[in-house]
């Protein structure tokens, strides 16, 4: 606080003006700033001393191996198997057969349709033809239970054209073509696809007990209808 030779103070005057002129460099260099910006500019490229250098890597000295490992060989338990293409060729496919005299149409269809999709074998996989051959012998013997000899209905279309529509019953069919009731049977419990029209053709289907495929000395897993199915388990009954 300042006294003039007028006698008043100006304190105040002098107290703004010192508060303008910091508010000024608020946000922004001071002189001293500048000055110091100054003196680095002369020498851009000086190197701080006080800046802690990072350490450089350095190549170490390779860890000794122990010499029983190469003994063990691979890691089979961390291996997950997966069914190749070479796997599913025809030759490495078993071959069945069912005769279907006295047994009952469904349970005869579910055993043919699991065989036939590979789900007996230890390497089944939903997306690969896995699965074996099926011949199904007698096929105009099967039975079905309650009243679904006269009353069970198979509709097609003999020309493929509207208005060709025709009906038929168990009787009928198993009189006519009794193979067509087993394929129709079983078809409808393979994947429908591509998938589905390939393992179709795995099965064979006749009237009577003779059949052309004697030479592949099929299994005879009759005797598997009525058991409950078990997966592999059932592979090695």
């Amino acid at each position: 606080m300042l006294l003039h030779a007028h006698g008043h103070v100006c304190g105040t005057s002098h107290a703004h003006t010192h508060s303008r002129a910091s508010g000024a460099f608020v946000g922004s260099r001071s002189p001293l700033q500048h000055s110091q910006c100054r003196q680095h500019r002369s020498q851009p490229f000086r190197r701080c001393s006080n800046v802690a250098e990072a350490p450089t890597k350095t190549a170490s000295a390779p860890e000794a191996k122990d010499s029983r490992i190469k003994d063990l060989g691979p890691d089979l338990w961390n291996t997950t198997y997966y069914p190749k293409q070479h796997d599913t060729v025809a030759v490495h496919k078993p071959w069945y057969v069912i005769d279907a005299e006295g047994q009952t149409l469904g349970r005869l269809a579910v055993l043919a349709a699991c065989v036939i999709r590979g789900k007996d074998q230890p390497s089944y996989s939903p997306s690969m033809d896995m699965g074996g051959y099926v011949i199904i012998i007698n096929a105009d013997k099967v039975t079905v239970t309650g009243n679904k000899f006269n009353d069970k209905l198979y509709r097609s279309h003999p020309t493929s054209k509207p208005g060709t529509l025709k009906v038929e019953t168990f009787r009928q069919v198993n009189e006519r073509i009794p193979e067509r009731i087993l394929e129709k049977a079983i078809k409808g419990m393979l994947p429908k696809g591509r998938l589905g029209h390939r393992l179709f053709t795995h099965l064979k289907v006749f009237k009577g007990t003779k059949h052309p495929h004697g030479a592949q000395q099929a299994v005879d897993i009759t005797s598997r209808i009525n058991q409950k199915f078990n997966g592999a388990a059932a592979a090695t009954q």
